[in-house]
């Protein structure tokens, strides 16, 4: 899940967060499965939830994804390798029309080893990481840090002439709702005059009470408010201590070296495409989304190895309980997510042709936790329809259908043409706590009983939504 428009401007202008660490999750049991129906149940919903609750592959995939393959940056050979091992899988569990679909991206990424000490106070390392495309510093830098604060557009400005030779980072500033034309604005003089004076480098704090939180793009993405400037996440321990030191007078200097290497040609990113084939209604679709890429402080496992496992685990459910719907049921392992969801663009404009024939789009991308509905994206006309597709699973839990509207993950490239198109809702957990893009996104924060169960929901709703006479609505 990206968050890249709310997390950055966050970053730049230096908040702090209000939750704690919350406690790990146990380690996944040894054969999870979902809740149990009567095995005089012959309903083809009957036979999806027996058929994922005695033969889920979902947890060995999240672990095989995240403990062989690793992070899955786009644009790296992990997430290449990821592609080939996905599409062989799918096409040995009976998947139909297994292929790549490919599209510009841009230039690659590769993250260095990043380093910081403090050459005063008590001349300790610092805990930080290179924003993703961040510029490389060239070699190690020293410099003062520059503390910027400020309570209006005035006191901020006050910096501006100030920056060169800085590393820079912000304190307490005004609200960013707070008159947001205006400090859109004030954001971007800011950015533009670090880059034009001169400034070393950026820290941001990392959002996170633990560990770090990975975000960024390439530059032509981010636009003109980010610093185009060496742009580091920093942990809030040594964020805070930096903090200390400045509100107490004192000066801190920072030795600070960030490499890093962006491909000088652009690269090709992919989507992984695979098909039940439907009968009668076959040229009718239903999309089950996740992305395949990850960031890359640690593997991928809950951001979102779970949700690409979860969306696989659907389609071989319905595959090997025997059934066949009438719409096309097709998976799409959707790239560049974390980057601003370039590989669901390039989808959505690919098939343009076709999305008038979508039924519906179900993208699973908050982690690990329960999924308990679907967001309705503003979509009311959808109600009893999603209503009708989901009721087979509430003595499962799944009974949530809020009009919630985000634009978070690879569903609101479709929402934006009109396609029908709704995020999972799910317990969060310690999701955005502590694994969402930091070094803690690993194995064993996945809870595969929870696991199976959305995989389950995502099976049996793709399966309504696939064979239900009426279509879903499309429109703004």
């Amino acid at each position: 899940m990206s968050g890249i428009r709310r997390a950055l401007p966050a970053l730049l202008f230096g908040l702090l967060p209000a939750t704690a660490l919350v406690a790990q999750a146990p380690p996944p049991a040894t054969r999870p499965g979902a809740t149990a129906v009567a095995a005089s149940d012959t309903t083809a919903t009957a036979k999806i939830i027996r058929e994922i609750a005695a033969h889920q592959h979902a947890v060995s995939d999240v672990e095989h994804l995240a403990d062989v393959i690793g992070p899955r940056l786009t644009g790296s050979e992990r997430l290449l390798r990821a592609h080939a091992w996905a599409e062989s899988t799918l096409t040995a569990r009976g998947a139909a029309n297994v292929h790549r679909e490919g599209y510009a991206f841009g230039p690659s990424w590769t993250r260095g080893q990043a380093r910081a000490r403090l050459l005063t106070q008590n001349g300790g390392t610092l805990t930080l990481a290179a924003l993703g495309w961040s510029r490389p510093t060239p070699g190690p830098v020293r410099g003062d840090v520059l503390v910027v604060t400020g309570r209006t557009p005035a006191e901020l400005e006050r910096f501006i002439g100030r920056f060169k030779g800085r590393i820079v980072t912000f304190g307490e500033t005004p609200p960013i709702g707070a008159d947001s034309v205006a400090y859109r604005a004030l954001r971007d003089r800011l950015a533009l005059a670090m880059r034009e004076e001169g400034a070393l480098a950026y820290l941001a704090p990392a959002g996170k009470q633990e560990g770090l939180g990975m975000t960024g793009g390439p530059v032509w993405r981010l636009g003109s408010w980010a610093p185009q400037i060496p742009f580091a996440i920093v942990a809030m321990k040594d964020y805070l201590l930096l903090r200390r030191a400045a509100d107490r007078g004192e000066r801190v200097t920072l030795e600070l070296d960030l490499p890093g290497t962006t491909s000088r040609a652009p690269v090709r990113a992919f989507n992984t495409v695979a098909e039940l084939r439907g009968t009668d209604l076959s040229d009718e679709v239903v999309i089950l989304g996740a992305h395949l890429d990850s960031w890359d402080l640690g593997t991928g496992a809950t951001d979102n190895g779970t949700g690409v496992a979860g969306v696989m685990e659907a389609l071989r459910g319905i595959t090997a309980a025997g059934l066949k719907p009438r719409r096309t049921i097709r998976v799409v392992l959707f790239s560049g997510e974390e980057q601003g969801h370039f590989g669901s663009k390039a989808y959505v404009e690919a098939h343009r042709a076709e999305l008038a024939r979508v039924q519906a789009v179900l993208v699973l991308d908050l982690g690990t936790g329960k999924v308990r509905g679907f967001a309705l994206q503003g979509r009311e006309d959808c109600r009893r329809l999603m209503g009708a597709a989901i009721a087979p699973l509430n003595d499962l839990g799944v009974v949530e259908l809020p009009l919630e509207r985000s634009d978070d993950s690879d569903h609101a490239a479709f929402n934006d043409v009109g396609v029908p198109a709704f995020f999972a809702v799910q317990d969060t957990l310690d999701y955005f706590r502590v694994t969402h893009h930091s070094q803690y996104d690993t194995f064993e924060r996945v809870d595969s009983a929870q696991l199976v169960q959305g995989a389950t929901a995502i099976a049996v709703t793709a399966w309504e939504l696939a064979t239900m006479p009426a279509r879903l609505p499309h429109g703004p």
